[in-house]
């Protein structure tokens, strides 16, 4: 009894744990399986990636692989939306993981992302190390839609860091994979940010080059860029003092501008180059109708042009009210800049915080294990200590069968008794089994003789039929009647009358042959049914109005391709037993 309990304790446990880790397998599957959609969503639907992923279990709940890419998608789709990455923590997940993993090319995705982070909390030499880490990651993956972006953002952060020729380098190796991946608005966007970054340090003629280079590749005005690269043109005519071009430039610009987000910075470049040259009234309007308040750095633009254009109509109390706003604005961005970093410091603070906690987790995880391994001992010291008692009580109960061995012994004398009886009762068995095999040797002769009434049967409604009266006429034609008459030929009606007649004679013959070989046709069923009266297949050539070869032809078709039969078996054989 208490071995049949220990079973079924082992039982219920061991599909309890087989339970458990195919559920646990199901969702590992599911969770993976989701990633991975949302991987793929990602670049062409950042916002329902965002969204998905907000929905996720939380990523104390994953593996640490699903951890590593759940962190790394979640920091992707915020960058993709546009929305600030306020800590790195997520990445450290991704990279902690990924240092020490095969997977390159999630290795270089979360090494770029951390690049892209330290570049957006101004720690630009840790940015510019993430970088290179992520282009020696990626020398092995064959994907140019992540070295273009690897190599434009690179460049972008040497231009700003005075490597001018490092940067360069880097907008021609991006310029590179944008033309392999055939993607013109990749290149007019590099063409853009590249120029742009020329302007800034001053090479207007290269700026120049590359806006307009952009600009045939905007071969659309419709197109996004357009409007943009004309004011880009613009701005650099103004820094080359070629007021002109530029107003030209941006009347076209303005032209084409469809919505106040495209109009301001516009109305802003048009006051500015009028306030060059010296057209006051004209700059005053179109610096008014720039209202951009919600950045500092627009407000702080705004002062900046209003203070010279103040000074310039001579009205110097206004102009220096405007400068003491403009300096103050830059104060405060400053201070703000600060705030920023001393949160980064506090964030990266929490995270070493975190990090103590998770190493306190596993800890505590490894005395867990400690305490199952424990137990599972003591249960297994428990399991042996039973198996010896068993033991012991099985030897036991062999002592005790042997005391019975006496017992058996006079019980072993009454079985001989009944044995005796038992002879006798097998002689009236036989007996009976002898009336039986009488009684069966009679049905026998009553099957016998139903079978040759049944065959006499057969044989009286074939000679009945049409096939038996074409025979004898054969029989009595000569060979060069038979090949030139035509009246023994078996017509569609004759040969479906003769299926007829077969299907009774012979147990439904046709209904089942049909039923076996589905694809049989009644040309085939015909010849079956020629094959099993027995007629030669001399006499099918004359009744089938065919020749030797195309029957030998029909014959093995049906016998290979409709009934799967094998070299070796014979056909008519199996039609006559059939």
């Amino acid at each position: 009894m208490k071995n049949k309990t220990l079973i079924i304790i082992v039982i219920i446990a061991a599909t309890a744990a087989a339970l458990s880790l195919g559920i646990y397998q199901k969702r590992t599957h599911q969770i993976n399986a989701s990633l991975l959609q949302i991987e793929q969503l990602m670049y062409e639907r950042p916002d329902s990636a965002w969204k998905i992923l907000q929905h996720m279990p939380s990523i104390s709940q994953l593996r640490k692989e699903e951890q590593a890419l759940h962190a790394l998608l979640f920091t992707q789709a915020q960058y993709k939306n546009y929305i600030p990455v306020k800590s790195d923590s997520l990445l450290r997940i991704a990279e902690a993981y990924y240092r020490t993993s095969s997977d390159s090319l999630h290795k270089a995705w979360t090494l770029f992302y951390l690049a892209q982070y330290y570049r957006d909390s101004d720690e630009k030499e840790k940015a510019l190390s993430y970088f290179q880490q992520a282009n020696i990651a990626s020398r092995n993956i064959e994907n140019n839609q992540f070295k273009f972006l690897l190599n434009l953002h690179w460049a972008n952060l040497l231009s700003d860091e005075d490597a001018e020729n490092k940067g360069i380098e880097k907008y021609q190796t991006a310029n590179k994979y944008a033309i392999l991946l055939k993607d013109t608005l990749k290149q007019i966007d590099l063409y853009g940010q590249w120029g742009w970054c020329c302007l800034l340090t001053g090479k207007y003629d290269c700026a120049d080059s590359l806006f307009n280079m952009g600009l045939k590749l905007s071969t659309s005005s419709k197109m996004t860029y357009y409007n943009y690269l004309l004011n880009c043109l613009s701005l650099t005519a103004r820094e080359k003092k070629d007021y002109k071009r530029a107003l030209e430039l941006v009347n076209r610009s303005l032209s084409l501008a469809k919505d106040s987000t495209e109009l301001y910075p516009l109305w802003n470049n048009k006051g500015e180059i009028l306030l060059e040259m010296n057209q006051y009234d004209s700059a005053h309007f179109y610096l008014s109708k720039d209202t951009r308040d919600y950045d500092p750095y627009f407000k702080a633009t705004h002062y900046l042009n209003w203070s010279i254009y103040e000074e310039k109509i001579k009205n110097l109390p206004k102009a220096l009210e405007y400068s003491k706003r403009y300096a103050e604005l830059l104060d405060t961005i400053y201070q703000k800049r600060l705030e920023s970093k001393v949160v980064n410091l506090q964030h990266k603070y929490d995270y070493s915080l975190i990090q103590s906690e998770n190493k306190l987790l596993k800890i505590k995880r490894q005395r867990l294990y400690i305490s199952l391994t424990a137990i599972c001992m003591a249960v297994l010291t428990v399991a042996v200590i039973f198996f010896y008692k068993r033991r012991e009580e099985k030897r036991k109960l062999a002592e005790q069968m042997r005391s019975k061995d006496d017992l058996m012994k006079e019980m072993r004398l009454q079985l001989q008794e009944k044995t005796i009886d038992l002879h006798a009762a097998q002689e009236k068995i036989i007996e009976k089994e002898t009336a039986l095999d009488k009684e069966l040797s009679q049905r026998e002769k009553m099957r016998s003789e139903y079978s040759s009434k049944e065959a006499a049967m057969r044989k009286e409604i074939l000679r009945h039929s049409e096939i038996i009266r074409k025979m004898e006429q054969l029989n009595k034609m000569s060979q060069q009647d038979k090949i030139q008459s035509r009246s023994v030929v078996l017509s569609d009606e004759e040969q479906d009358n003769l299926a007829e007649v077969i299907n009774i004679c012979y147990n439904n013959f046709t209904d089942r042959l049909w039923k076996k070989f589905p694809t049989l046709t009644k040309a085939d069923i015909s010849l079956c049914c020629l094959i099993k009266i027995g007629i030669s297949n001399s006499n099918m050539l004359y009744l089938l109005e065919t020749n030797k070869v195309a029957l030998k032809k029909r014959k093995n078709r049906l016998k290979h391709d409709k009934m799967g039969m094998d070299e070796n078996d014979s056909l008519d054989e199996f039609i006559m037993e059939f």
